[in-house]
């Protein structure tokens, strides 16, 4: 805006002053609008934090309609010779098991050589190519050398550099006796290496090797060797020490050979089971306190205007229908089963007020909810999946909850009506802000006109009344 320094300079009259205290009294009807804006951006910003929160409990009701967290196992056993992991679907049971044998990878070594970086090779000024080929690998690896890279030391690195299923390495046993030596990265027979030089015959009589046969330059350092174990008396070769297919959703890493039998109990896992609940009832109760949050109301005296400290969704019906549409399905009845309702589970609604002012959170009896889950698991996984579309504790959660936090256009939920009414509210109150900051803009250059013309006046009326005074005193 233009500066109004001017106005009424020359006169006696305060334009400037009076010019800004206009002005003042303009610009406070743009102060209803921000405050409106403000109140609608804090209540945009309180339903995200609510659907965070109705996030974060779907995800943990998920979890509980889940076949997979209820079908997980765990191993109990110690064992020595070997360990076990448990997925989701591992058989619950007891299972005899005893290692012969452990894999080993095949070692070839060459013979001694003076020297780490001699050429072994003959000097053709072209090159030659490293073949190693293993039963258990598709593709054979291919190293291609120049007569500068036959020495050991050139051989290691380019095989190495290679990046195949064998690694490299110069040995040095003492001064004047080096070996190259070939190591499977795989254990078991199929990583039998056998190695082939072409172009370069004076090379293929120092390291060329037949693991079929057995027979070549190079030196069985160590002979490769299958997994050999029994699981309930049952013979199981394998070319690895870790065994996935031999019982489903278990993985055995064998270890040593075994001196005795050793037995592998594998029993469902109620810890997982419970950390799943005890997720949830955290995740519910988490929501509960964000609505208290949201929702609070300050007692004021009798009088005075509303306390600051307010939720910002407070007495928002929409909230308050989310938090008794989910508080309903807590005393829902599920299914026919031995579990029908969750407080036979040992989890029940608190009757005192929380910390935070929340009344309505979740307990677990920790005794109750234990025995629960050792004595009838498949009831409880029941009564949280029911049929998996329509019943059951979480499946009817986890749908209420779907719905609630829709997106989809023409099936928006509740939260995203509300936040896409906030939103159409803010571009309202944008479009009156800017017309009435026009508004004020029109009106104050009409009051600078004014007063710019009124000051003219006054300054001109004022020099005339100078002149005739002057003209009056010159005449007396």
């Amino acid at each position: 805006m233009a500066s109004i320094s001017n106005l009424g300079a020359g006169t006696s009259l305060d334009l400037n002053t009076l010019y800004t205290q206009l002005e003042t009294a303009e610009q406070s009807k743009l102060t209803i609008i921000t405050n409106q804006q403000s109140t609608y951006n804090a209540q945009l910003s309180a339903w995200g934090k609510l659907q965070s929160s109705l996030q974060s409990l779907q995800t943990a009701t998920a979890a509980l309609g889940k076949t997979d967290t209820w079908n997980s196992a765990s191993v109990t056993s110690t064992n020595t010779s070997f360990t076990a992991t448990t997925t989701s679907g591992a058989p619950i049971g007891s299972y005899t098991v005893n290692v012969s044998k452990i894999a080993k990878a095949q070692v070839l070594t060459t013979a001694s050589m003076a020297s780490g970086s001699t050429q072994l090779g003959e000097t053709t000024g072209g090159t030659r190519t490293i073949t190693i080929t293993q039963p258990g690998t598709k593709d054979p690896l291919k190293v291609e050398l120049s007569d500068s890279d036959t020495s050991l030391n050139g051989i290691a690195k380019a095989i190495n550099k290679a990046g195949g299923n064998v690694t490299a390495s110069v040995i040095k046993a003492t001064d004047g006796d080096y070996r190259l030596m070939l190591t499977s990265k795989s254990t078991g027979t199929d990583g039998d290496m056998t190695v082939t030089v072409t172009g370069d015959d004076t090379l293929q009589n120092a390291i060329g090797f037949d693991s079929t046969t057995k027979t070549g330059a190079l030196n069985i350092q160590s002979a490769s060797q299958n997994a050999k174990l029994t699981v309930n008396n049952i013979d199981i070769e394998r070319q690895s020490n870790t065994i996935t297919d031999v019982l489903p959703g278990i993985t055995l890493s064998l270890k040593s050979e075994s001196t005795a039998e050793e037995t592998l109990e594998v029993s469902r896992a109620t810890d997982a089971n419970k950390k799943a609940i005890t997720d949830w009832v955290t995740a519910y109760n988490s929501l509960q306190s964000t609505i208290n949050s949201l929702t609070k109301y300050v007692a004021v005296d009798a009088g005075t205007t509303q306390s600051s400290s307010n939720g910002p969704l407070i007495g928002d019906s929409q909230v308050r229908s989310v938090q008794s549409q989910l508080r309903g399905l807590l005393t829902e009845v599920q299914g026919s089963g031995a579990y029908k309702l969750m407080s036979q589970l040992g989890i029940t609604q608190d009757p005192t007020i929380a910390a935070d002012g929340t009344l309505g959170n979740l307990k677990i009896d920790d005794t109750k909810l234990t025995k629960a889950l050792t004595d009838n698991p498949d009831a409880i996984q029941e009564y949280f999946i029911g049929d998996g579309k329509t019943t059951g504790f979480a499946t009817q959660m986890n749908n209420t909850l779907t719905t609630m936090l829709s997106t989809t256009t023409g099936k928006e939920g509740i939260v995203q009506n509300a936040k896409d009414g906030i939103n159409s509210t803010l571009k309202t109150l944008d479009k009156r802000y800017d017309d009435m900051q026009a508004s004020i803009d029109a009106t104050m250059a009409r009051y600078k006109t004014q007063f710019t013309n009124l000051s003219t006046l006054v300054s001109k009326l004022t020099n005339t009344s100078n002149y005739l005074t002057q003209q009056f005193n010159s005449s007396s």
